[in-house]
């Protein structure tokens, strides 16, 4: 073998041994590019409401297309930072719009935990403060991801002159067993402490364990937000273990889409679907982790497809 020949080889195992290496790094159903690079689109705001003052994220796009907003609620312990790729996605030719749930990000801090249906009512009222609703721009679509799934379940349920139709993500519909198993695990009071384990091992969750096609920049700030509720970190989790979501899914009248990626919420997710009047359930297995991330323009792509289709 000659040495250009050689070298070649060479070239093609070392090739072989890096894509095997990238590989093994990507989790499985996980997109396989990073986010796009940001913008610069998004603009905050406050809403005052019941509940204080709650704050948001926008984006609005350069023309009016007339296409209804999109509303997104975002999961516990973090804010509408989780949500800025999908922002701009949708963005682009709708108003979009993310929520901080009371008590975490920069809303304000409830005298005491709230049930799924008191946070709805600072959620209604800040949209209605925004200008929405059938006596102003017209109604809105919701979309909600974990905990914030739960809050765009009971805004649909209660509030149909509000909301048009719902997308929902990663729906923690448990029940029976599995329920009170979770009940266990998340509420659990955690007082602050000098100890630095529970700051490790949210480090360890979001930066060391995160889909590696995350920028650094992006884990950390998205681990600094898990920390800010501080030791009442459980207080959202109360509302969606102490909420009938069964029961309001039976009421719901509009379209619901269930846009079902891979996890460990997937099959509870699917369980929603005989309970809905108007359901649809669409599976995402190729994404798992970071999927706001680095899947905003996959999960752009389908929450399109169905809301800009005819009622």
């Amino acid at each position: 073998m000659n040495v250009f020949s050689r070298r070649t080889s060479l070239a093609l195992v070392a090739g072989a041994v890096a894509a095997r290496s990238v590989a093994a790094q990507e989790k499985p159903g996980s997109a396989s590019h990073p986010p796009p690079p940001l913008k610069g689109l998004v603009r905050k705001g406050y809403a005052t409401t019941p509940l204080g003052q709650i704050h948001y994220r926008m984006v609005t796009p350069e023309k009016d297309t007339g296409k209804a907003p999109i509303v997104f609620f975002h999961p516990n312990p973090f804010s509408s930072l989780y949500f800025v790729y999908i922002l701009e996605e949708m963005g682009r030719d709708r108003v979009a719009i993310a929520f901080d749930t009371p008590g975490y990000g920069e809303s304000d801090k409830p005298k005491a935990p709230l049930s799924m249906e008191q946070l709805v009512v600072g959620m209604a009222a800040a949209l209605e403060s925004l200008g929405y609703g059938e006596k102003g721009k017209g109604k809105v679509d919701v979309s909600g991801y974990h905990t914030g799934a739960y809050i765009a379940t009971e805004i649909t349920a209660a509030r149909p002159d509000l909301v048009r139709r719902a997308v929902l993500v990663g729906v923690p519909f448990w029940e029976g067993e599995e329920l009170e198993k979770q009940r266990k695990s998340l509420l659990v009071n955690k007082p602050l402490s000098n100890e630095p384990d529970h700051v490790m091992k949210e480090w360890k969750a979001w930066v060391v364990n995160r889909n590696p096609n995350i920028p650094l920049q992006r884990a950390y700030d998205v681990f600094v937000e898990s920390l800010r509720s501080g030791s009442d970190v459980w207080w959202a989790y109360n509302a969606v273990l102490n909420y009938n979501a069964r029961a309001r899914y039976q009421v719901i009248t509009q379209p619901v889409l269930l846009l079902n990626t891979a996890g460990g919420l997937a099959p509870f997710t699917r369980n929603i679907l005989p309970l809905l009047k108007k359901g649809k359930i669409v599976e995402v297995p190729e994404l798992t982790n970071g999927i706001w991330d680095v899947g905003s323009d996959i999960m752009g792509r389908y929450m399109r497809e169905y809301l800009d289709k005819p009622a």
